[in-house]
């Protein structure tokens, strides 16, 4: 009788305890949904701002599409560069959403309205900018030909190859165009050699500094885009070799030289696309 009378004084105060365990554990999340919270409201603003810079870039790079109807196939490849830049960017940040997404499924109903507006809002602006950017890239894989494309061989006929500069220099931007970049090189280091002093010479010199740089051989490309920018300062490819060595020093963790190339861009070449797009990036730089 003793036991079972003291088992039932207990049990209130088994019941007590429990709650107490439950309040503290409702405080504990409570209080972490405010750290997050806190820290999401900080990554929301930062992101806000990339996203109206990208924007900004963007619209540039749209704007730019008439000005390089005008150009050459050279124009069109070079703004084709400067999408994939952004496109790259933009799947940053896409990355970036998903992990506060993920965020918020962790926490759930404890999130705030403001919250969950502030993402739905910056998720439906980066994948607006997305569509811009992919609207952008399927235009720009129409490119103008000014090229005259021969036509196929009949069988048994034998294949002249075009050693001509006009010929040795479209061969090695298709084997680019293909990603087959090692052979890509090869063509263009031997349309250099015979036409060094050819109008495509510095193209044919970015075009390898970019094959590396496709290739994610930074350092490699840092040094081939210095050559163009060297060996022929008024060559057409110069601010395209600035801004792309800008972006391989960010991509190696360097941003003190990015900063210093970018900027030198920015003053060189104020007026070219390039410029726009270097002083958006330069933000993110700091």
């Amino acid at each position: 009788m003793t036991n079972k009378f003291f088992f039932i004084l207990c049990l209130p105060v088994l019941f007590l305890v429990s709650g107490c365990v439950s309040t503290q554990e409702l405080s504990m999340l409570e209080n972490r949904v405010a750290v997050l919270e806190s820290q999401d409201s900080d990554r929301f603003t930062r992101e806000d701002k990339t996203i109206k810079e990208m924007t900004l870039v963007v619209n540039r790079l749209e704007s730019g599409l008439e000005e390089s109807q005008r150009t050459s196939r050279e124009g069109y490849a070079e703004l084709k560069s400067l999408v994939e830049e952004i496109k790259a960017e933009n799947q940053q940040l896409t990355g970036r959403m998903e992990e506060s997404e993920h965020r918020f499924k962790n926490v759930g109903n404890q999130a705030s309205a403001g919250s969950k507006t502030d993402f739905v809002r910056l998720d439906a602006a980066v994948s607006k900018n997305f569509q811009r950017i992919v609207a952008l890239e399927e235009y720009l894989g129409f490119e103008p030909s000014d090229v005259k494309v021969d036509a196929p061989p009949v069988d048994g006929e034998k294949t002249v190859e075009d050693t001509s500069e006009k010929g040795l220099y479209s061969a090695a931007k298709l084997l680019l165009d293909k990603g087959e970049f090692e052979q890509a090189r090869k063509a263009f280091e031997a349309f250099l050699k015979p036409y060094p002093e050819s109008d495509n010479a510095d193209n044919a010199r970015f075009w390898i500094a970019e094959s590396y740089y496709r290739e994610k051989w930074y350092e490699k490309a840092i040094l081939e885009y210095q050559k163009v920018i060297e060996n022929y300062p008024k060559g057409n490819k110069v601010s395209a070799a600035l801004f792309k060595q800008g972006y391989a020093f960010a991509n190696l963790g360097e941003k003190a030289n990015a900063r210093l190339i970018l900027k030198e861009l920015i003053k060189k070449f104020p007026q070219s696309n390039e410029a726009g797009i270097a002083a958006e990036k330069l933000k993110s730089l700091q």
